[in-house]
Order: structure tokens, then C-alpha cells, then sequence
């Protein structure tokens, strides 16, 4: 009794933690991006709510859509290693049989006309492999026959039995198996994925960047085209009053009136695309399904400048953007995940052979029964019984008396082996692939910092020529004035005079804005876009992450 309250203590204890974490029909425990109420930054005022760009970016951080999709795949990755050790998790099993078996018997040799076996088998079993190659199980086995045949001197018959088995490849997984490999790779591929939103988080960045710039680009647009209607509507209000004094045709107050309507329409244009691009921004920097939500009209606090000169050769920016573009990081790890896919496949071109090593013990108790055979072999009479039972099977077992051990070898080798030649051979195919790949990424960088530096000097010199043509605008302009205003000069002229100087500081804040977005453009290029606004990738994978 003793040592079944043991086995079922035993048993109970492995079984019961098991049961307590209930993995097997609950959701497992994770962590999850879970967006709250939208996060507004910045300053509401009487009539706009203004906003800086490190405000706006620090909202798109927070609560843009696309952004948070992304960081799903982090944590996804965090589970596919978890997945992939699972290869040397323990295994415990446990197996209960109970049969009944009633068989009628030809010969007297079978002890009687029928015999009925009552069997009942138990298994307990543990096993654990180790990144070494070697595996190793412990099993414990049990089985009480309880039988009418009167030639059995034990009945019931408990036998049990325990075996330890270690197998070590010696060839293939010879210290490395390949749950290692994959455990390798799913641990780069999380760092592939950390890179990957860093990618994604620098254009939404980018992407915000020309949002906002191009809101003020569109509040300037509506200042200029206002000031042109109060200029067109003075031109009006003055012609009309010379038409009244007889000092002006009647065909210059109908130009100047057409010259209002146009200006007007234009004003109602820019206000138009004030409206979109806000609602672009808004879109960026917030989940709202309906960009109206948002609380205000935006406004950027942050003022047009001008961005310093690059003076740093183009050798050194692309030593830059080799180490910072996440681009060229997930190309690296890419490349170290096919060479640890090639080192896989080359040991699986190896034959398989193990070692095998094993010991066993046996045990056998249980009530033995004495009969007399002096009259026969067909139903003896019992003369006697000695008690025994499950403890003295464990006795036997434990006492070490009756063993056995086992010292093998299995080999095996394919002889065409064509699967892991083939898996060789494109291991090494998509090396290259992921070769040529970072080559093919890398001349990618390069061309957009050509790019970006081009647009750069492009736009800086779009703006010292704006900057010249709203000076002779101006100037043009108030010549005109000044000869309106003593009858040298027709309305026509003028207008056209307001007309070019309104379309020059109209492409003067188009020029420093484009100025200002290939400045961005090119730190997205070079992979600075996190670094200038001060934004550290892991916390910024960990926002909204609990």
C-alpha cells in the first residue's frame, strides 16, 4: 500500500502544475498593442490649434494606425523563437490500459477449459532532448495480470520494469541539432522585423514631415493670395471712384472687377487645399476615422528657415547610411540567416549515426498460489498461498538483481541522399540571391542620397532665384503704383505688376518648403530620421505595448 501511495503521490505531483497553467485549452498570457483615446499634443487657440513637427511626429508615433499594424510583428517574432525551443521542451506521458480477455482453450496443457486474463498495463515516460544531439528518456512500466489458469503460481501477477535510454548522434547533429539552427534564425528574423519598423516608422515620419510643411505651405499661400483680393479690391475701389469723377474708363472698372472675381477664386483654391492637406495630417497623426473629429483647425507653430549647407563628401554620407539604414541591416541578417540555412544544410549531408547506451531493472511480485499436481494437471487443488503484492515487485525492481543493458549503434545512410543535396544546393543559390539582394539595396541608398542631395542645391538655388524675383517684383510694383497714381500707367499694367509679384512669393514659400522636405528627405536617406528627432527604436517599439 505503501508504495502505491507513492506512485500515485508521484504521479500526482508531476501532473498537478501541469494542470494548474492550464495550457492546454486557455489562451496563452501575450502582450498586445492596444490603442486608448486619441493622444493630442500642441496648444489650442481662439481659432486654430497650434502644432510644432516634433508634436506632430510624437502624435503619429503614438496613435497613427499604420504604425501600430507594425508592431504587431515584433511581438509575433517573440513567439516564433518560443515556438522553435520548444524542441527541447520535456515530455512526460502517462498510458492506462485494462483488458479483459475470456479464451477457450483445446489442450490441458492450457489450464482448463477456458482461461480468463485480466491484464492491466501502466507507463510513465519522460524525455528530453539537448542541443548536443543527445537524447535521453526514462520510462517506467507496470502491468498486473490477475488469470484463471491454474498453471500460474502468481496471481495476481505484478510485474514492473524501468529503463534509461541516452542516444548521442555521432555524425549528423553531432552538437548541433536543428532546432538550433532554427532558434538562430527566428532570433535574427525578430531583429529583421525590429528593423523593418524602423523602416516603416521612417517614412511615416517623412511622410508627416511633408504633410505639415506643406500646411504651412498652404497657410502662407492663403496669406499671399489674400493680400493679392485686398490689392485687386483697392485697384477696383480706385477705378471706381475715377469712373465717377470722369478721370477713368468704364473698362477699367470691368477690369479690375474681373480681376477681384479671379483673385477671389484663387483664395477659395488655396483655403480648398488647406482642407486637404490638413485632412492629409490628420490622417497621420491620429486614429479618427472622420479627419473632422479632430478638435480645431491645425496651424504649425514651427516658422519656414533655411536649412544649413552639407559640406560632408559623399563618400562619408554613404558610410553613414551603410550603418544606420535599417535597409541595409535587415540585408545583413537576411544574409547571416541563409548562411546558418547553409550550415544546416550541409549537416544534414551528413549520415546518421547514433550511439546508443540503455539499462533496465525488472521487478515481479504479487499473491503466490500452491497447488498439489499429485492427481493431475486438470484443476489442481491450492494447498497453499504465500501473500505478496505491488511492494514486492518495487522491491525486486529497486533491489537490483535482475537487469539488463544494451550498448548499439544505428546507422543510416541514404544512398542517393537527393532531398539534402537538393537543399544544399539552393541553400547556397539563395546565399547568393541575398548577396546580389544587399548589392542591389545598397546602390539603392546611394542613388537616393544622390538624389536627395541633388534636389537639396536644386531647391536651395530655386530659392536665392525667388528670393531675387520677389525683390524686382516688388519694386516693379510700386513703380506702377506710383505712375497709377499720377495717370501714367493703365490699369492693365498694374494689374499685371500685383499679378507676377503675388505668383513670385506664391513659388518663393513653394521653393523653401521643397527646400526644407529635401532636407528631410535626404535624413531619411542617410537613415537619420529616428536619431534627429531624438526617437529610440525600442521604445518606440514599445509604445501602446502592454
Amino acid at each position: 500500500m505503501k508504495y502505491r501511495i507513492a506512485f500515485v503521490l508521484s504521479l500526482a505531483a508531476c501532473i498537478a502544475p501541469l494542470q494548474a497553467q492550464k495550457r492546454w485549452y486557455k489562451d496563452q498570457k501575450r502582450e498586445s498593442v492596444i490603442l486608448g483615446d486619441v493622444r493630442i499634443l500642441g496648444e489650442a487657440g481662439q481659432d486654430r490649434f497650434r502644432l510644432s513637427q516634433r508634436q506632430a511626429i510624437e502624435m503619429a508615433l503614438i496613435n497613427n494606425l499604420g504604425v501600430n499594424i507594425e508592431r504587431h510583428r515584433p511581438l509575433q517574432r517573440f513567439w516564433d523563437i518560443e515556438a522553435n525551443r520548444a524542441i527541447y521542451d520535456s515530455i512526460i506521458g502517462f498510458n492506462f490500459n485494462w483488458r479483459r480477455n475470456k479464451i477457450p482453450t483445446g489442450s490441458v496443457l492450457a489450464g482448463g477449459d477456458s482461461v480468463t486474463d485480466i491484464d492491466t498495463d501502466y507507463q510513465f515516460v519522460f524525455n528530453r532532448d539537448l542541443s548536443t544531439g543527445t537524447s535521453l528518456e526514462f520510462s517506467f512500466n507496470g502491468n498486473r495480470n490477475r488469470t484463471t489458469n491454474s498453471f500460474a503460481s502468481l496471481v495476481p501477477s505484478i510485474s514492473t520494469d524501468f529503463s534509461l535510454t541516452l542516444r548521442q548522434s555521432l555524425l549528423q547533429d553531432f552538437g548541433r541539432i536543428d532546432g538550433d539552427y532554427e532558434i538562430e534564425i527566428s532570433r535574427n528574423s525578430r531583429q529583421i522585423a525590429d528593423r523593418e519598423f524602423e523602416a516603416s516608422l521612417s517614412d511615416t515620419i517623412l511622410q508627416v514631415q511633408e504633410a505639415y510643411w506643406e500646411l504651412e505651405f498652404a497657410l502662407e499661400d492663403i496669406d499671399v493670395k489674400a493680400k493679392s483680393l485686398e490689392l485687386a479690391e483697392t485697384i477696383l475701389n480706385q477705378n471706381q471712384a475715377r469712373l465717377e469723377v470722369g478721370s477713368a474708363a468704364r473698362l477699367e472698372v470691368v477690369e479690375a472687377e474681373a480681376e477681384v472675381a479671379t483673385r477671389r477664386e484663387e483664395l477659395i483654391r488655396a483655403r480648398f487645399s488647406y482642407r486637404l492637406v490638413q485632412d492629409s495630417l490628420v490622417r497621420l497623426i491620429t486614429s479618427y476615422q472622420d479627419p473632422r473629429e479632430f478638435p480645431g483647425e491645425i496651424a504649425p507653430s514651427d516658422h519656414i528657415y533655411e536649412p544649413a549647407p552639407i559640406d560632408q563628401p559623399f563618400e562619408d554620407l554613404m558610410s553613414e547610411a551603410s550603418a544606420k539604414r535599417p535597409e541595409l541591416a535587415q540585408a545583413d541578417l537576411r544574409i547571416k540567416n541563409q548562411s546558418i540555412s547553409l550550415k544546416r544544410s550541409r549537416n544534414r549531408l551528413k549520415p546518421q549515426m547514433d550511439l546508443v547506451l540503455g539499462w533496465q531493472q525488472f521487478g515481479l511480485g504479487g499473491r503466490q498460489i500452491i497447488r498439489d499436481f499429485s492427481d493431475g494437471f486438470i484443476d489442481p487443488p491450492i494447498i497453499g498461498e504465500v501473500p505478496g503484492g505491488f511492494g514486492d515487485s518495487l522491491d525486486q525492481l529497486f533491489g537490483g538483481d535482475f537487469y539488463g543493458y544494451v550498448l548499439g549503434v544505428d546507422f543510416r545512410l541514404p544512398l542517393d541522399n537527393r532531398e539534402a543535396r537538393a537543399e544544399n544546393a539552393r541553400a547556397q543559390i539563395a546565399l547568393d540571391e541575398e548577396m546580389l539582394r544587399k548589392r542591389d539595396t545598397t546602390q539603392q541608398v546611394a542613388l537616393e542620397i544622390r538624389d536627395a542631395l541633388t534636389n537639396l542645391e536644386m531647391n536651395r538655388a530655386r530659392v536665392d532665384a525667388a528670393q531675387a524675383a520677389v525683390r524686382l517684383g516688388r519694386e516693379r510694383l510700386d513703380s506702377q503704383q506710383a505712375r497709377f497714381d499720377v495717370g501714367s500707367s493703365t490699369t492693365r499694367e498694374l494689374i499685371e505688376a500685383q499679378r507676377d509679384l503675388v505668383l513670385n512669393e506664391s513659388l518663393l514659400i513653394r521653393n523653401q518648403v521643397d527646400l526644407i522636405i529635401s532636407r528631410n528627405r535626404l535624413d531619411r536617406a542617410l537613415g537619420r530620421s529616428l536619431e534627429v528627432h531624438n526617437i529610440r527604436l525600442q521604445e518606440a517599439i514599445r509604445t501602446n505595448v502592454r
